[in-house]
């Protein structure tokens, strides 16, 4: 007799995998920032030589783009460059549509633009010059592009399959919350207010989508100590200090709790009352992004056949 999983099972199910996929993002991106310290430190007392010196350095036959190191460097920055325009080709190749969600190519695509900058530049021993020198800046300015790229993809409330959510949706999601903080008693309302301010929605459409993803860079900054201050509110001097001002969490489960939902209850009525202008600056960084990306894969391959070709270091 066949069984029926219910729908909250399958939710569950989506839940664990997520956690599963960030904690292997979590540990990618941590492997990467070690692998880099470590380069960073074996290297220094080369890289920071003079150039007309480094050749005299016991380091220079492993660490020049010609030696050992360094062209494993080469390789390795390739290898980051595939994965990076993998996740362009899913978009047109149906086995690779097939594999993980959107979000979840996202965040490897993210690792893998941030890291390839510093692997090409220990690669080429940070000498920038002819097509690896302009490369190398192409794909600085996608590293970057790709970081607010990321940021703005965040702030576009999904489910946990990468689908974004309706507007309905995220309207009952905060109504949702509301109720929920309106029967909390730790804090009075005036207390939450500061926190939970948002603009008008006549400001957010007259400032027009740059200032307004200037204004969400602010409201994400001061979001961290503006919710240290609840916890202090509602804490002794030892539970202050014990929690560095209020920035960590504190013992007591309930102010958690309470300060978990404003977190989220500020952050969707952000996302909401921003959606527009951010829906439109990201249909404007693909504009962007993709011109970069395009002109770095060009200088890449004709760098990489030259290297390959003749020899050239």
């Amino acid at each position: 007799m066949a069984t029926i999983q219910s729908p909250t099972a399958g939710i569950s199910v989506q839940k664990i995998a997520e956690r599963g996929h960030m904690a292997r993002v979590r540990m990618v991106g941590i492997s990467s920032l070690l692998f880099l310290i470590g380069l960073a430190v074996y290297g220094a007392n080369y890289y920071m030589l003079p150039m007309e010196d480094r050749p005299y350095s016991p380091k220079h036959e492993l660490l020049k783009p010609s030696g050992l190191i360094g062209v494993n460097l080469g390789v390795l920055g390739t290898a980051l460059f595939i994965i990076i325009f993998l996740y362009a080709l899913r978009k047109v190749v149906p086995w690779l549509g097939r594999i993980g969600t959107a979000k979840h190519w996202m965040d490897f695509h993210v690792i893998a633009g941030v890291t390839a900058p510093f692997v090409i530049a220990f690669h080429a021993s940070f000498k920038f010059r002819g097509i690896a020198g302009i490369g190398f800046w192409f794909m600085v300015a996608v590293a970057i592009s790709g970081i607010v790229g990321r940021y703005l993809y965040n702030k576009i409330p999904r489910s946990v399959t990468a689908a974004e959510l309706s507007l309905s949706e995220l309207q009952k999601n905060e109504a949702e919350l509301s109720i929920a903080l309106g029967s909390q008693s730790i804090y009075t309302h005036d207390e939450l207010e500061h926190v939970l301010l948002v603009p008008t929605p006549d400001h957010v459409r007259r400032i027009g989508p740059l200032l307004a993803l200037f204004e969400m860079f602010a409201f994400d900054f001061r979001m961290p100590f503006q919710l240290a201050a609840l916890r202090r509110a509602s804490t002794g001097f030892g539970g202050s200090l014990a929690s560095f001002g209020g920035l960590f969490a504190v013992q007591n489960k309930e102010v958690e709790r309470v300060v978990r939902l404003v977190r989220q209850k500020a952050s969707l009525s952000r996302r909401l009352i921003f959606l527009n202008q951010t829906q439109r600056v990201f249909h404007l960084w693909h504009v962007i992004h993709r011109p970069f990306s395009y002109a770095f894969a060009v200088l890449a391959i004709m760098h990489i056949v030259v290297v390959t070709g003749l020899g050239f270091h």
